[in-house]
């Protein structure tokens, strides 16, 4: 029989983890729609966003792969950079703004995945 502690926990982190993912996907198609041709404008000498953009017209889920790989780009510039995926004077001219959704973004698709292990690994008698 469970306890209403374990019920909570439940709840709580399920409710985060859905929560945190709904907030990633609806924040991928805002930029999918709505932001994709101003990022792609601002990393125009960008080598792994031209060897990407086929990727655009293949639909709404090729856009978003493209949206997940450029965000890795953003969220590690100088891994990028040393690897010549993202150019220096794009990334420094990047729109703030718009850097910081993407990468707050990031953090929510994170610590979405963190709320389900942990809720998993409960669930399955490996923590407490």
């Amino acid at each position: 029989m469970t306890n209403d502690s374990e019920v909570w926990f439940f709840l709580d982190f399920g409710s985060l983890a859905f929560g945190l993912g709904f907030i990633f996907i609806i924040g991928q198609i805002y930029l999918c729609f709505f932001k994709l041709e101003r990022i792609l404008r601002s990393l125009s000498n960008s080598f792994g966003v031209v060897i990407l953009h086929p990727f655009l017209r293949s639909g709404f889920f090729r856009a978003g792969f493209m949206m997940n790989q450029i965000a890795s780009y953003l969220l590690y510039p100088n891994r990028s950079i040393r690897s010549g995926a993202l150019d220096e004077l794009d990334y420094l001219n990047f729109p703030r703004g718009l850097l910081y959704l993407i990468r707050g973004l990031s953090m929510t698709a994170v610590g979405s995945m963190v709320s389900m292990l942990v809720h998993y690994f409960y669930k399955n008698g490996w923590l407490g």
